[in-house]
Formats: structure tokens, C-alpha cells, sequence
């Protein structure tokens, strides 16, 4: 089916036995992935899923505090370096002097995504040019017969001058999660401070060639812990157990040369409370810094791989598996 326009609430692929729910009309995210009969893999609230249409977010470059973000959660793709998002571009003036770099680039992760083709086990998605950014993104979610779900996303300049950029993507699960990312040693992580005074430092370790978050044993004197982890992967993958789900994550492996200087290849965010429910994290991807001239593209991709898994499974038995599975 061709030229769709549109559509408000989840739009459902299917194909095996894993099933993704995408809200085409926020940013094209995929905000539920799921195996047959099982509970959404990804962090997202499934009360927004359906707003009524004067709820959403209108994209625009001075949005008040309160509209700057809404926690949508589940996949998006942003671009990066985070201290460029509103320095290429005239509209808000005030912004592009701050050296407050947030909330990302609107009309990327809110506006209305065209539906541009879909069957029963994929969509391809076209978001507005953004006057932000000077991109205009398509996604392509596609769900193969094994289950194993491909994305790709392309960004095209839409300026008469270049632009400079790389693709980031984002998928956020529990924060309380089981979390691994292959790393050779200590020295291919490097971690940020928390993002305001309240918080605590997000505990984390590195024991036997995996980087992972430790929400569980967060400082309890503080009511929250954050934290990302920027990261030289020792493979190209990263690695969450959701309930009775190994979510694995694969990407292109790049030369961390080619990454903004700024960002890591793998970048993992923590935000941890002594509550399950209010904790998340976010398992992310950079592809490389580009210079973009005028009608030039883009794209990168991932493929996530679901592995039915004993909820209660322990570390040491998710890294033997991940160690069989992945040694090559």
C-alpha cells in the first residue's frame, strides 16, 4: 500500500512471532516490541499512545517549558553532537547563543511521519523537513521471518548550504534491567557526572569484558542516580533482559575516529530510583560525523534479535550466552 497519509495511534508489524507498534504520528517511534502473548519489551506509556489529537505536541522552534518534552519514550532517532542541535539554525535566535543545548530537534521526534509504503511486516515512513536541524528523515522498520527487526534510517539535507551531523538512535527500556555492552577493558568507558545536584552518581561496573548499569545499588541517600557511560564497544552489539525477553541490539561496527569527538559509538544513560516504575535506561547508537552538501544523504541501521529468556537468569548466565552467541 502507497501514499498514505498520517495516521493517529499505533500502527502494528507483525511477522514470526514479534510483534512492533509505531506511532507514526510522533516521530515515527516504535513504542512497543513484543514476542506472541508477552508484555512490551520497551519503556514507553501506553496512555499517550491514543491522545486526542489537541494533546500532541505542535513541533515549533520556541515551544514553552512545559511542551519542550514529553516522555513518549520507546525508539526514536535524534541527531548529534547534542551542543550543535540549536546551532544550525535562525529561527530562535536565543537559543542558538544558550549554551543549554536541550530539548532535541522538535519536528524530528514529534512531528507526523507520512506513511510512504507498508505491508503486514514493515513501513516506510517520511518525517517533515525539519527548519531545525535542515534534515528531513525516513525510517524503515521491517520485522523477517526469523523476528528479527531491521531499521533503517536516512537523513537528507534539506538546505542550500551543508550541514554537519551524525544519526543517533535511542531505545529506552527499565532502568532496572539487566544491561551489557562487550568492552575490552575499563579504558573503553568513559562516565559523565549527574545532570543536576540532587542526583547521585549512577553505579556501574566492569567485570568480565562487559560494561553494565547497577540500578539496584544506587546510593540510597539520594531519590535519584544518573549517569551515561561513553563507550568504545569491544563488538557491535549491546545487550537487555526484559522480563523473559534478551533484547540484543546490533549496529555496524564504525572507527572511532569517524565519531563526533563528543559522543561514543555506544552511549547508555541511567536514571535510577529506588522505584522500578520511574527508573529507565537508554541503550544508545551514534553512527558517524558527517558533512551533508545540499540534497547529500545519510543512513545507518540496527537489527534487534529477541531471545525468550528466563526472567530470573543471572548475569553470569546472559554473558555465557551472549559470549556463545556473539564470538565472532
Amino acid at each position: 500500500m502507497n501514499g498514505y497519509l498520517c495516521e493517529m495511534g499505533l500502527i502494528y508489524i507483525k511477522n514470526g512471532n514479534i510483534c512492533a507498534g509505531i506511532l507514526t504520528d510522533v516521530g515515527g517511534r516504535i513504542v512497543s516490541l513484543q514476542r506472541d502473548g508477552g508484555s512490551n519489551i520497551l519503556e514507553s506509556n501506553p496512555n499517550l499512545w491514543n491522545e486526542d489529537e489537541t494533546q500532541r505536541i505542535t513541533p515549533s522552534p520556541r515551544l514553552t517549558e512545559e511542551e519542550d518534552f514529553k516522555a513518549y519514550n520507546g525508539h526514536e532517532v535524534w541527531v548529534g553532537p547534542q551542543s550543535e542541535w540549536w546551532k544550525q539554525q535562525t529561527l530562535n535566535v536565543e537559543k542558538s547563543r544558550s549554551a543549554l543545548f536541550w530539548p532535541p530537534d522538535p519536528y524530528i521526534i514529534y512531528d507526523c511521519y507520512t506513511v510512504l509504503e507498508k505491508t503486514g511486516h514493515s513501513i516506510v515512513m517520511q518525517g517533515t523537513e525539519s527548519p531545525i536541524s535542515g534534515v528531513q528523515l525516513i525510517k524503515k522498520i521491517a520485522i523477517d521471518e526469523n523476528g528479527k527487526l531491521h531499521f533503517e534510517v536516512t537523513a537528507r539535507n534539506i538546505r542550500s548550504e551543508a550541514v554537519k551531523w551524525d544519526l543517533w538512535l535511542i531505545t529506552r527500556v527499565n532502568g532496572y534491567n539487566l544491561n551489557f555492552v562487550p568492552v575490552t577493558s575499563s579504558e573503553d568507558v568513559c562516565l559523565t557526572n549527574p545532570s543536576h545536584a540532587h542526583q547521585g552518581k549512577a553505579p556501574y561496573k566492569v567485570e568480565n569484558g562487559f560494561f553494565s548499569f547497577t540500578a539496584e545499588k544506587m546510593d540510597s541517600n539520594y531519590r535519584e542516580c544518573t549517569g551515561k557511560a561513553v563507550i568504545n564497544p569491544a563488538k557491535p552489539y549491546m545487550a537487555t533482559l526484559a522480563g523473559d525477553n534478551l533484547l540484543v541490539i546490533r549496529f555496524d561496527k564504525q572507527n572511532p575516529a569517524d565519531i563526533h569527538p563528543e559522543q561514543g559509538e555506544v552511549e547508555l544513560y541511567s536514571f535510577a530510583t529506588p522505584r522500578r516504575e520511574t527508573s529507565l535506561l537508554e541503550l544508545e547508537i551514534h553512527a558517524p560525523y558527517k558533512t551533508l552538501q545540499p540534497g547529500e544523504s545519510m543512513s545507518t541501521r540496527e537489527t534487534w534479535e529477541v531471545y525468550p529468556f528466563p526472567a530470573n537468569a543471572t548475569e553470569e548466565a546472559v554473558r555465557r550466552f551472549l559470549e556463545e552467541k556473539y564470538k565472532n
